[in-house]
């Protein structure tokens, strides 16, 4: 965690990283902890804040229990429903200019999307990029 983090980055960047997830969900911490440095840890989410529309109902959870404070777990229950649930989540937060490659996953190789608009997904703060994350970390900690 960065020294010149915020204290609810350091909080919330120690609770992502209590549990190891695998190399994948470690590329996230440390993509997310970019772009909140970036961001100079501004708690408020920038120009957006993640769209509610087509959440995961345990992300709303997550958010009024506190995000994780005072040791509140969020559970998904059955890991199969969530999964299809968070992709419909994650489909509709993508810029219309990204696409899916064969593999009807969003393509990554080339697509950097540099000077492109990213929409939703252009936010930070408490309300931004840490939702998703956690939303994955639910997601892991279920399969695990």
């Amino acid at each position: 965690c960065p020294a010149k983090a915020a204290n609810w980055f350091v909080a919330a960047h120690a609770a992502m990283t209590k549990q190891e997830l695998g190399c994948h969900f470690d590329a996230a911490v440390v993509a997310w902890t970019r772009l909140e440095d970036v961001s100079r840890f501004e708690k408020k989410s920038g120009p957006n804040k993640l769209p509610t529309k087509e959440r995961p109902k345990q992300v709303g959870a997550w958010i009024m229990l506190g995000r994780g404070k005072a040791g509140a777990k969020t559970t998904v229950g059955d890991p199969g429903a969530y999964t299809v649930e968070w992709q419909g989540w994650w489909d509709s937060l993508q810029p219309e200019w990204r696409s899916k490659g064969v593999d009807r996953g969003w393509a990554t190789d080339g697509c950097s999307g540099r000077g492109e608009d990213w929409g939703p997904l252009y936010c930070w703060g408490v309300n931004g990029m840490l939702s998703l994350l956690a939303s994955l970390q639910f997601w892991g900690s279920a399969v695990q």
